[in-house]
């Protein structure tokens, strides 16, 4: 009995001895610089906001952050990329609502949940206004939408990506579902394209996120903001009602910073305290407002828990989406 109880006393202290070695494995984290990969092609609002944001982050953590675009998939690349990443704190990435929330219900998708990722902090969203052009003679949505009810498929929506596979098509969805109108899907490669087709007059739905030169365009009159697809909304244009407003649905608004599965609870704390003192960095708070993206913060707690609700969420809705479609195709 006294040997046995010896025996389980010695391989407790060498099983703490192996945790200490395992947590301690780079007690000076970091010690060299950090890879952040996004989602997005260089250019885009992403990538404007996430420099501050990192350079913030890197004066606390004493290291920089080279930033790696990582277009494609709608950010399964990039998702992938950190998943497969060894989990030292060295690389991470950003996340967005696509691929956090629909990539996972997509048939192309390697990941089904999100359990290949830990959760570091979320520091923005994005702002969607759906506007039509300002010569249209729709002044609300619910014009719009009776319009649409009246002419089935002839409401040509801009959309980044195509329906069942952007965070938008989900809440596109659920609006036909709910008004009995079909809208027309014209996937276009991003907010720019879509700027461009409103205007052109080759759709006459702006169905993507906005920044300073789209903004301009609601200033100047040439387009006007008839719903939000997510909660937030542009200041100055507050009155105008959501999607949440009117229906109890909006686009699950995400954008945060993760690292592979894994990551040791010393460095994940060390990520997530120097994230969390960079959103209070004024260059970054400055920039955000000039690129109207709100900030939303989670610590990696609330942002893990969230994403898991909202993915199970997202499940249920995806399912009577795509069992919708296989109707209409009959």
């Amino acid at each position: 009995m006294v040997i046995g109880c010896f025996v389980l006393l010695v391989v407790l202290v060498f099983s703490l001895c192996g945790m200490d070695r395992a947590e301690s494995k780079d007690p000076d984290y970091p010690t060299k610089s950090i890879t952040l990969n996004l989602p997005f092609a260089a250019g885009g609002t992403t990538g404007a906001v996430v420099r501050p944001l990192t350079e913030a982050a890197g004066k606390s953590l004493g290291q920089q952050f080279v930033i790696v675009h990582k277009p494609g998939g709608g950010g399964i690349l990039c998702a992938v990329t950190v998943m497969n990443s060894a989990p030292d704190g060295y690389t991470l990435g950003t996340v967005g609502a696509g691929m956090v929330f629909v990539a996972p219900f997509s048939e192309e998708c390697p990941y089904k949940d999100l359990s290949g990722l830990s959760m570091i902090m979320n520091f923005g969203g994005y702002n969607y206004p759906v506007m039509v052009r300002g010569d249209s003679p729709w002044k609300t949505w619910k014009d719009f939408v009776d319009w649409a009810r009246q002419n089935p498929k002839a409401a040509k929506v801009g959309i980044t990506g195509g329906k069942m596979v952007t965070s938008q098509g989900l809440i596109f969805g659920q609006i036909e579902m709910r008004e009995q109108v079909e809208f027309t899907y014209i996937p276009l490669k991003g907010s720019a394209e879509t700027l461009s087709s409103i205007l052109g007059g080759h759709t006459n739905l702006f169905g993507s996120s906005v920044d300073p030169g789209t903004m301009q365009y609601v200033k100047e009159g040439k387009l006007r903001i008839l719903t939000y697809l997510a909660k937030e909304k542009i200041p100055g244009y507050e009155n105008i009602p959501s999607t949440q407003d009117l229906y109890g649905f909006s686009l699950p608004n995400i954008l945060g910073v993760v690292g592979p599965k894994g990551l040791p609870p010393s460095i994940q704390k060390k990520l997530e305290d120097a994230f969390t003192k960079a959103i209070k960095d004024p260059d970054f708070v400055n920039i955000m407002e000039r690129m109207y993206m709100p900030i939303v913060y989670m610590d990696g707690a609330q942002m893990k828990k969230y994403t898991d609700e909202t993915l199970a969420k997202v499940g249920g809705i995806m399912k009577v989406l795509k069992a919708e479609e296989m109707k209409k195709k009959q």
